[in-house]
């Protein structure tokens, strides 16, 4: 039955091939293709990584283990083996050409030609949801997403704002922005200061593009435009929002997402759990908390981030089961059937 379907709202299956050659530190993405160089590699990550909270460390070993298998399909095969049969998948491909850290192999149109011939597949056009990877600062941004929305049925738009532009950018709010409302099509949006940014800019810098308050403007503007925030924030903001005192001139960005949300100014803004909640049993007892105000549970939507958890301690299987069972089946269904097909126009 359509109410037992699960769908993961957040994964990737991009391959190294989309990988600027600069991406990594020290060794660089050309190096880790061969074989012997990228077990070594590994296994001194998988020494360090206990002993720090680094995410983007974290993020490198992910990469390093998932996108050199040779294809997509390899990636999504891996993914599907976790779940239950006729699971659904939002795929969301990453364009980090323009992020000054060298040549891709594969560029973005390459990426989504594999992805829309993945979808076409009939052993996955009923479970693969395709997004297009929207960077507004590329000629023809508009062009490309029209021809993959109208000739691939591609489903959504992923923009990643740390990669050096904001989510108000004008291509984005004069151009892209009104094409998805009129095709009634969602924002998948990352917002976590976490992972990857643009090279060449700060930190702070880069991760300020991803605000969530920087999504007013946009939802104020286009408010029937389904958006989703993704990561609730992110690991770290979590982390703080737990472990430090409150601070009213610099609230967590749960904190901020949280009173969007509740604010009630935005019906359709969304947030996702993915990669933020596979840390389990920190951040577990905090979603249930939150998903205990109805306001909150509404607009919660399951997602992992397949492949970016794949160093974490828990599988995609053990973490969506323990997750049901500490949610328990009401609110699980809730955020990984009913929201879903909310945010998706189903």
């Amino acid at each position: 039955m359509d109410e037992k379907t699960i769908y993961n709202c957040h994964n990737h299956t991009f391959t190294h091939e989309n990988i600027p050659n600069r991406y990594f530190p020290f060794w660089g993405v050309p190096v880790i293709r061969l074989t012997p160089l990228r077990w070594v590699i590994k296994g001194v990550m998988k020494g360090l990584i206990p002993w720090t909270k680094n995410d983007t460390l974290h993020r490198y070993a992910a990469f390093i283990k998932a996108t050199y298998r040779k294809t997509q399909e390899e990636n999504l095969i891996h993914l599907i083996s976790y779940y239950p049969k006729n699971t659904k998948f939002i795929i969301l491909p990453m364009d980090m050409s323009k992020m000054n850290a060298g040549k891709v192999k594969e560029d973005i149109d390459e990426q989504h030609n594999e992805l829309a011939r993945l979808a076409r597949n009939p052993k996955y056009s009923d479970i693969l949801i395709p997004f297009a990877h929207i960077d507004p600062r590329r000629d023809g941004a508009l062009n490309r997403l029209k021809l993959l929305v109208e000739n691939h049925n591609f489903k959504g738009v992923k923009i990643y704002p740390t990669l050096g532009y904001g989510p108000d950018h004008e291509i984005l709010m004069q151009e892209i922005y009104p094409y998805m409302v009129k095709k009634k099509i969602p924002l998948m949006a990352h917002c976590s200061p976490g992972s990857v940014n643009k090279k060449g800019i700060s930190r702070d810098k880069a991760h300020a593009f991803a605000d969530p308050y920087n999504y007013k403007i946009v939802m104020e503007t286009f408010p029937d435009l389904k958006v989703c925030l993704s990561h609730f924030g992110g690991i770290g903001e979590w982390r703080r929002h737990i472990n430090e005192p409150k601070n009213p001139k610099n609230p967590t960005w749960l904190t901020k997402i949280r009173k969007l949300i509740k604010s009630g100014k935005y019906p359709n803004l969304y947030t996702d759990i993915s990669y933020t909640i596979f840390n389990f049993h920190e951040n577990v007892p905090l979603l249930k908390i939150l998903l205990e105000d109805k306001e909150i549970l509404e607009k919660v939507l399951f997602g992992s981030d397949f492949y970016m958890v794949e160093n974490e301690k828990y599988s995609e299987r053990r973490f969506s089961t323990d997750l049901r069972y500490a949610l328990g089946e009401k609110k699980f269904w809730k955020i990984a059937n009913e929201n879903p097909k909310a945010y998706l126009n189903n």
